[in-house]
């Protein structure tokens, strides 16, 4: 099963009381309104907790005399432990520490002992003087999939897909579901509305219960 968004779109539309209709075939047959509440439904329930199927890591290879590269899509993970705040990167199993004011920094070559962040640059100091690895543990921000598996932060095409693991799939989608068709209605005194809002209530107790062990670290800030 994947949660791609043609059968999203379809089993939103097919809902009670809705004013979609639930045969589309592709994205030209998508109406405007149903699309932007499923994404916007989705992005809420993404951001709702940090969720561990956010979690993911990846490693950058330093070279020599190069000390920025790209940072990750998404965000790193930070908590506190012994009193010490630490964040999502390491260096051969150690945390790096994080260097709030990096414009007094010094030039300096070496192993790698501390970083920061300058925009979408994350910067690794003291500039490396040879080849290390350093992993980021961060939350994945976009949501999406494209059908070549390259990242998208909204769903856009009919063939685009939610990056969630199989086993969370339909208590996710029962989520978005019912956020979506509340989107869609927007009028809270519509009476159809406190229908789709208990739905919808029901639906994330019962994500919440199953994913009970599947949250980060509540120490965790996002």
């Amino acid at each position: 099963m994947t949660l791609d968004f043609l059968s999203l779109y379809n089993e939103c539309a097919g809902q009670p009381w809705s004013m979609f209709d639930n045969d589309a075939e592709s994205i030209e047959d998508f109406e405007s309104a149903m699309r932007i509440s499923i994404n916007k439904a989705t992005s809420t329930l993404w951001n709702y907790q940090p969720w561990s199927f956010r979690k993911d890591k990846s490693t950058i290879k330093l070279k020599a005399g190069r000390a920025e590269y790209e940072a990750p899509n998404g965000l790193l993970l930070r908590k506190v432990i012994d009193g010490t705040q630490r964040y999502g990167v390491k260096y051969s199993g150690k945390f790096l520490e994080y260097e709030p004011e990096f414009e007094l920094l010094d030039e300096k070559t070496g192993e790698p002992e501390s970083f920061y962040i300058d925009g979408d640059t994350i910067y690794i100091y003291p500039t490396p003087d040879d080849a290390y690895k350093i992993e980021l543990h961060y939350l994945r921000q976009p949501y999406a999939l494209t059908e070549d598996d390259d990242v998208a932060y909204e769903l856009v095409n009919d063939t685009d897909y939610i990056n969630i693991p199989e086993k969370y799939e339909t208590l996710f989608k029962n989520c978005v579901i019912s956020l979506a068709m509340m989107y869609a209605i927007a009028e809270p005194t519509d009476e159809n509305y406190a229908g789709y809002e208990r739905q919808y209530e029901d639906a994330l107790a019962v994500l919440l219960k199953y994913c009970k062990n599947g949250l980060v670290d509540k120490n965790i800030v996002w």
